[in-house]
């Protein structure tokens, strides 16, 4: 069967809230500082985009 919107949405939002999970597992591991400054910024960018994306599954949610 094939997904609507919502249902893509969803799918989304899990991916996004896997990579912030693997982002912070990176960060107990990380060795170099440079390498944790670039591993805080794609987190702090991951995160927003997950923000966006619940915001946008729950007014799917809605309709």
């Amino acid at each position: 069967m094939q997904k609507n919107a919502r249902g893509h949405v969803q799918d989304s939002c899990q991916a996004l809230h896997e990579a912030k999970n693997c982002l912070q597992n990176a960060l107990q591991t990380v060795e170099k500082s440079d390498n944790r400054q670039r591993i805080e910024q794609s987190l702090q960018a991951v995160q927003h985009a997950l923000q966006q994306c619940d915001s946008t599954a729950e007014v799917l949610a809605q309709e």
